[in-house]
């Protein structure tokens, strides 16, 4: 568990933070304003109408406690699995392990269990969220082939107001489906430059009920977050940042935690944790250099009591870069490393300890050329370096004579062990981007973004780690991604309209292969297409967005070998187009789902009282055939079609402040009490004879949630 690796996490905070300080040179003081929360990647050409960012007031309205209630209005987004340990967040279709998802600069890498999410955060202490939908500039990071989600935190000076030297934020949640939530905060200045913020937040849920009041077993779930945070201003130039966080959920789970378990089926304890310790330090010297440096180390671990399995994800790195103002020129390039390793422990007595570790060293360059008043331009380019090592030690399992499988052992009563070594040959790559902003009239902008992005094999599912077979011949993934859109905005309405298209050739899949165990593999190339549409108007207290947004994800040029009585052998290979991603059978990819319509109404009755309406609508997607893989394994002979129903779901709110430190909070998630399953869900199998069992979790009924804050 993390707990064993704590100790040596802490003890290395002092020499990064004396690494970082040690290269710091003198320099003349001036009074030069700094933001901490600067950040060069904030200035988007690529992607510009359609990356987004979501705000501390955003999620407040609705009492955010999730994933699901982070991107809930958010177009491009779905989160699949209600319970909050299986969520997996989807962009345009794709799931996260597409993408590049950080907090704070510290990615998070891989998965520990393809039945969980791999993304943990606790919404409480979010500043802000960014997306960025599909490949884009080169300081997105590595392995951004569908784009990147940024995580910030808040620090004590977010928290505190005016002249303020101390504070603290007392909150309670109720929530009628089915659970509460406490947490504190304190913050403050040591000095007049140095702050630091605690957080400690605390989360109990019972199963919750779905729209028909059938309780969802296995959905019940204890959090904890503990977070620390230190932020300083070294000189007038300079800002440090150093925070902790760890966070912890238990509970029992289903075998596969995102399906719904069947009445009889047993649960299982298990426990996730996420610890990250991350500092990032800005120095603003001058136009030629203003210097953000990174340097992280996130811990990842899950546990359960089935086969006493455990799996652990530690990543190290750091990403240093540089921005120069040159005349019309805006330069930011810099370097990043990343160091992951992957450890998985399986069975009672002794079945396997598996490991991998992979690295990934990257260079970029991305140029913001304002070349007239009406015209932005935007270029840039990556390269990226892979290297992989993975070893293993499993024992031999065998049936004895009651038919039981047992572990072999020699003649001395020791387990008879198989050894499997083998890295992957190093891939690099360069990805370019070239895109362009320009204003048509006053308000009115166009803009045309195209990107290539490269990304090799990275360490592997922490759960299927120890069935892996070597492919020698497994090339790394390419993508190309072409947007455009048009954006008017004057402060009173806002419309946009994009398009995109992305192909992610030769794409990478963790192949189930029967008895050849799991096998990464070129499947075909992977197409996500779509567009969106938003539209907004703003008045002195209120205001409304509409968006609409529509998004096909389906594997072409894709090989399977199916039976074929013609042939000689009694098999030949079928090249197939237009398959629709499916959760059950292509997760860690991506997954399907309806064109989506949202409305969100917000109206500020006076100072102390706001209210507003949330309205999300998904259209139905019937008819998606599947079990292509399952032919190719021989489990089925034919292909079958799942649904997806459409659905509609109501949140409302009602915010009252009704003195300066008193905060009071009424919201109602799925006010109708509609009974549905998202479509960033697994679907539902149980019509098809013998896959009863694959029905994923349906979403929470009406809940109501009343929120009270006290700051001081």
């Amino acid at each position: 568990m993390l707990s064993h690796y704590t100790n040596n996490k802490l003890a290395k905070l002092p020499v990064i933070i004396s690494a970082v300080l040690a290269g710091t040179p003198a320099f003349a003081e001036e009074t030069i304003d700094v933001d901490p929360s600067a950040d060069s990647e904030l200035v988007v050409v690529v992607g510009h109408t359609t990356n987004t960012e979501i705000t501390p007031d955003d999620l407040e309205k609705y009492q955010a406690n999730d994933l699901e209630d982070i991107f809930r209005q958010t177009p491009a987004v779905t989160v699949g699995g209600s319970l909050g340990i299986a969520q997996k967040i989807y962009v345009r279709g794709l799931e996260d392990t597409m993408l590049n998802v950080t907090v704070d600069g510290a990615p998070q890498t891989s998965t520990l269990f393809h039945h969980i999410g791999r993304v943990s955060i606790e919404p409480e202490l979010l500043r802000n969220v960014e997306v960025q939908a599909g490949a884009g500039e080169a300081t997105a990071g590595s392995g951004a082939v569908g784009g990147a989600i940024r995580f910030k935190t808040k620090s004590a000076d977010d928290l505190l107001g005016g002249d303020k030297k101390f504070g603290g934020t007392i909150k309670a949640s109720y929530f009628t489906n089915d659970g509460h939530k406490e947490s504190l905060s304190f913050y403050g200045k040591v000095s007049d430059n140095v702050g630091i913020l605690a957080s400690y937040v605390n989360v109990e849920r019972n199963n919750m009920e779905d729209g028909d009041g059938k309780e969802i077993p296995g959905t019940a779930a204890n959090q904890s977050l503990t977070f620390v945070k230190l932020n300083a201003e070294l000189t007038n130039r300079q800002n440090l940042t150093v925070s902790y966080e760890h966070r912890e959920e238990e509970g029992k789970f289903a075998k596969q935690t995102n399906w719904a378990p069947l009445q009889d089926d047993p649960l299982y304890e298990s426990e996730g944790e996420r610890e990250t310790i991350v500092l990032n330090h800005v120095w603003y010297f001058n136009e030629l250099v203003n210097l953000e440096t990174t340097v992280y180390n996130t811990e990842s671990s899950f546990s359960r009591e089935l086969f006493t399995w455990i799996a652990n994800i530690e990543t190290t790195g750091f990403d240093i870069r540089n921005t120069s103002d040159v005349g019309s020129h805006s330069l930011t390039y810099g370097v990043e490393r990343k160091d992951d390793e992957v450890n998985a422990y399986s069975y009672a007595d002794f079945g396997g300890i598996y490991k991998e570790e992979g690295t990934v060293t990257g260079i970029y360059l991305q140029d913001h050329w304002q070349v007239f008043d009406d015209l932005l331009v935007s270029f840039g380019v990556r390269q990226d370096t892979y290297e992989l090592d993975h070893t293993g030690e499993s024992a031999n399992w065998i049936r004895n004579s009651e038919g039981r499988w047992v572990i072999e052992v020699d003649g001395n009563g020791n387990p008879i062990t198989s050894n499997n070594e083998f890295s992957i040959k190093k891939q690099d790559g360069v990805s370019k981007n070239l895109g362009f902003v320009y204003t048509l009239a006053d308000n009115l902008d166009f803009s045309v973004g195209y990107a290539e992005a490269f990304r090799g094999r990275q360490v592997a599912d922490g759960f299927t780690v120890g069935e892996l077979a070597f492919n020698p011949n497994l090339e790394a993934e390419d993508v190309i991604n072409k947007e455009v859109g048009l954006e008017y905005s004057d402060g009173t309405f806002v419309f946009e309209v994009s398009a995109y298209n992305s192909e992610i050739e030769g794409v990478v899949f963790d192949k189930f292969k029967g008895r050849e165990g799991v096998f990464y593999e070129n499947i075909g190339d992977l197409e996500t297409k779509g567009f969106e549409l938003v539209a907004g108007y703003q008045a002195d207290n209120f205001d409304v967005l509409v968006s609409y947004s529509s998004n096909d994800v389906e594997l072409n040029n894709a090989p399977f070998i199916w039976p074929d009585l013609t042939a000689p052998q009694g098999y030949s290979e079928r090249i197939i187009d237009g398959v629709d991603l499916a959760a059950y059978e292509y997760g860690g990819l991506g997954n399907a789902g309806g064109d989506s319509w949202n409305v969100a109404f917000n109206y500020e009755i006076n100072e102390q009282l706001e209210a507003g309406w949330n309205f999300q609508y998904v259209e139905s997607l019937n008819d998606i055939d599947v079990f292509h893989r399952s032919i190719e394994l021989g489990w089925v002979t034919e292909l079958n079609t799942i649904n997806k129903p459409s659905y509609q779901v109501h949140d409302v709110y009602v915010k009252y402040d009704p003195t300066e430190s008193v905060s009071l909070h009424l919201t109602v998630q799925n006010l109708l009490n509609e009974s549905y399953r998202s479509h960033g869900s697994v679907a539902d199998y149980g019509h098809i004879p013998g896959y009863e069992s694959i029905v994923g979790i349906k979403e929470a009924g009406r809940d109501i949630r009343l929120t009270a804050s006290y700051q001081f």
